[in-house]
């Protein structure tokens, strides 16, 4: 049945593992590597070819160890792992080995960049900002810019494919001068507003504008007024991880119930770096934390290419339906672009 002996309080990474062999965008794209015998990727491949291609359960000693000896210092042996952490760590580890191979990484560009639009901008009306979304804008000339120089330059299929872009507005409302940054993220972490959220009301909370009135200066008229603050979707990813903030409150979990989408739609206009572009996602899989702040246990559930999900709970695996109602621990959610 595919599943995966818990070694002592791994769980997290049991989890974890389920949901990239069952998202066929990212096991894909691993089996697809050969790299260093010693590292993280081709220990992960290993696991992936045993458990899809020859539908084995495993015992993974070899690639936990090799986990803990990787993110010596970020994890130890034995203790809570939290799951949001571990993929941002093990993504980061592999992305890491991706790149020092020259066979499976691109340069982003062979041009120099410079960004030519770091002051701002006064806009008056929606026609003026659709402008800023032309091909050739200043805008676009921006998100290149960062898009080189927070990649190094480099971009792998991997990479790619998990990871999105931000566009951070702030306008202020003295003089209306309007400053836009570029964020790259690999979850999409989302607040519980309160009962019965389903996931499409808490993405649709990050398109909310915000008025302040802080310690913030505008760099223009020189005055410390209020602002407005933006954040809007620039470009999303294949497979589209979201984290529920559960833990936001370090002395309590937040066990609301939220409705989990079947399907994710993102219509027209909604994604900046191509507003003639509506993307859908579907749901691949999610995991699951029961516990509390101090530790917990963590399975996965994951659709298999098929109608039907699984429940990936260590070595047991068992169907599973009547999940996506009211659940109160869904903490991270994967899509795949449909």
């Amino acid at each position: 049945m595919q599943g995966l002996e818990n070694l002592g309080s791994t769980c997290a990474i049991n989890s974890l593992v389920q949901i990239i062999c069952r998202n066929h965008y990212l096991r894909n794209i691993i089996l697809e590597y050969e790299l260093s015998k010693d590292g993280i990727v081709d220990n992960l491949k290993e696991i992936l070819v045993l458990m899809h291609e020859k539908q084995k359960s495993l015992r993974p000693r070899k690639f936990i160890n090799n986990i803990f000896k990787i993110l010596n210092g970020t994890f130890k042996y034995g203790e809570q792992i939290d799951i949001y952490e571990l993929w941002l760590f093990l993504s980061q580890e592999i992305i890491k080995e991706i790149n020092e191979d020259e066979r499976y990484h691109s340069v982003i560009s062979d041009i120099k960049i410079t960004d030519t639009f770091n002051k701002g901008l006064i806009i008056n009306n929606d026609n003026d900002f659709a402008k800023l979304l032309l091909n050739k804008s200043p805008l676009k000339n921006k998100f290149l810019y960062y898009n080189i120089k927070l990649n190094n330059n480099k971009i792998s299929k991997y990479q790619s494919s998990i990871q999105g872009y931000f566009l951070n507005i702030i306008t202020c409302l003295n003089c209306y001068n309007t400053l836009y940054n570029f964020e790259s993220f690999i979850t999409l972490n989302l607040n519980i507003i309160n009962s019965n959220n389903s996931i499409a009301d808490m993405i649709n909370e990050l398109y909310k504008e915000e008025v302040r009135c802080d310690n913030w200066k505008c760099e223009n008229c020189n005055k410390n007024s209020r602002y407005k603050k933006e954040c809007k979707i620039w470009d999303l990813p294949k497979v589209l991880i979201i984290i529920v903030n559960r833990f936001s409150d370090i002395t309590k979990k937040n066990e609301e119930p939220i409705n989990i989408n079947d399907v994710l739609n993102f219509k027209k206009g909604t994604i900046l770096n191509n507003i003639k572009l509506e993307k859908k996602y579907y749901l691949s899989s999610l995991a699951l934390h029961m516990g509390n702040v101090d530790g917990g246990h963590y399975v996965a559930i994951c659709n298999n290419d098929t109608s039907y999900y699984n429940l990936y709970n260590d070595i047991n695996v068992s169907n599973i339906d009547n999940f996506k109602i009211d659940n109160k621990y869904a903490y991270m959610i994967v899509y795949n672009k449909l």
